[in-house]
């Protein structure tokens, strides 16, 4: 019985030392952060501070995960990953589309945020996202196909039930905040 309590408690233990990765030593987490219609928008970032070699398909920020918290609410972005040869001769798994940019859109009839990511390359698609400031995905526009969420799915529901122009969500603000990777 002893035998087989040992071997149950070796074998646990194994396992778990196998469920525990260690983070790669030039790992960091970046917080952005901007306010809209009184609430506080942040991206939280896991990235490495190694780049993508040059000559790989997409020259991203080597970044592994991304939340975005919006009144408290944390969301993800549907984002893929791929795999790319970086600076330190190791074949990374990162996201395929990163946040490039956060912008508030203060409508008439309230704030919309916005949020822009970029895949890394000239024909890689770019990601816009629209949210209330209770945290709920609006719209989303991933390079030219709009897909809807919610009842507010596309740009002249958005333009109804915010206040917001076409103008707003077709061009940046002067307050928008742009995202730079780097170790802090």
């Amino acid at each position: 019985m002893q035998r087989l309590i040992r071997f149950f408690v070796g074998s646990v233990s194994a396992l778990f030392t196998l469920a525990v990765v260690a983070a790669p030593p030039d790992a960091y987490t970046q917080r952005d952060v901007i306010q809209c219609g009184g609430v506080e928008v942040a991206l939280v970032s896991s990235c490495r501070s190694v780049a993508v070699q040059d000559g790989q398909d997409q020259l991203l920020p080597v970044c592994s995960d991304q939340t975005i918290t919006i009144n408290g609410k944390v969301l993800r972005r549907q984002i893929g990953q791929v795999s790319q040869l970086t600076t330190d001769g190791a074949t990374t798994p990162m996201l395929a589309n990163v946040v490039v940019a956060m912008d508030c859109l203060k409508g008439t009839k309230g704030s919309l945020v916005a949020i822009g990511g970029y895949g890394g390359c000239n024909a890689c698609p770019e990601w816009h996202g629209y949210y209330s400031t209770a945290g709920k995905l609006e719209m989303y526009a991933y390079s030219n196909a709009y897909r809807s969420f919610g009842s507010k799915g596309s740009s002249e529901a958005l333009i109804k039930a915010y206040g917001v122009t076409a103008k707003d969500l077709r061009e940046e603000s002067p307050a928008v905040k742009r995202i730079t990777y780097g170790q802090p």
